[in-house]
């Protein structure tokens, strides 16, 4: 056996701790597909198809929706992607909160991620992009334009805290951080934690994650007392913070 230090820093965006397990779902994805047969069947009978890591981070979500049943305030995610979380959120206020005056807003830049310094060997430069008009076609196909609204800006900079300097009656109950890295999330807890209600929910998509030490560097200096609690049953989101008085 070498004496060589195992390399345990992520390569791409995964996590070391889960590699004996990954390569084995990605041998069997192309025959799960194959049985799934005509697309709309991954759609219809998706638990059928999933992994069990995917389908966590759905309940997970779900669960902090649950958790803010009864809060009023409106849904922030920073860092869309491709708008499932958006999207997810829209569809259970369709279903549990339908004559309620709440709405969905995510927040990006639509040209995916641009680390810097350290954090460029962690995290590939353009990952993560999907196009403002692919994810608002797919808002907009499944009737969501109500719900949603998608806020393209550079989060990085002071485009966040101007939008909200013109729109300061915006109220949340849940924000969800998607981004990672230092600056993003740096400026992103200025800007929302101020605005999110007692009760509300903060989500950190990628705290203590590998490849984001950004996220809890930024939670460290702007939330130094905050009580980070996690889903057990869930990698990501892999924290969340309740806002107490």
């Amino acid at each position: 056996m070498s004496d060589k230090p195992r390399d345990y820093r992520c390569k791409g965006l995964e996590t070391a701790k889960f590699d004996w397990r990954r390569d084995a779902y990605y041998e069997s994805l192309p025959k799960v597909i194959e049985l799934a047969g005509e697309p709309q069947n991954l759609i219809h009978h998706f638990p059928a198809y999933t992994g069990h890591v995917t389908m966590a981070r759905f309940l997970a979500l779900y669960e902090a929706y649950k958790m803010t049943m009864g809060l009023s305030g409106h849904i922030a995610e920073a860092g869309v992607f491709k708008g499932t979380s958006v999207i997810q959120f829209a569809k259970l206020m369709q279903l549990f909160e339908p004559e309620s005056l709440s709405l969905v807003f995510g927040f990006d830049w639509f040209q995916g991620n641009k680390p810097e310094g350290e954090e460029a060997d962690l995290v590939p430069e353009g990952s993560y992009f999907a196009s403002y008009e692919e994810v608002s076609e797919l808002v907009s196909v499944q009737g969501l334009d109500p719900i949603v609204r998608l806020l393209n800006m550079d989060l990085s900079g002071p485009e966040l805290e101007a939008y909200f300097e013109d729109n300061d009656h915006l109220h949340f109950k849940i924000v969800m951080l998607d981004c990672g890295l230092y600056e993003v999330v740096k400026t992103c807890l200025h800007s929302f934690w101020k605005r999110l209600g007692v009760g509300g929910i903060l989500i950190l998509d990628n705290f203590n994650h590998e490849t984001a030490p950004g996220e809890v560097k930024a939670i460290r200096e702007m939330l130094p007392s905050a009580k980070i609690e996690t889903f057990p049953f869930c990698a990501q989101p892999s924290a969340y913070i309740v806002k107490q008085a």
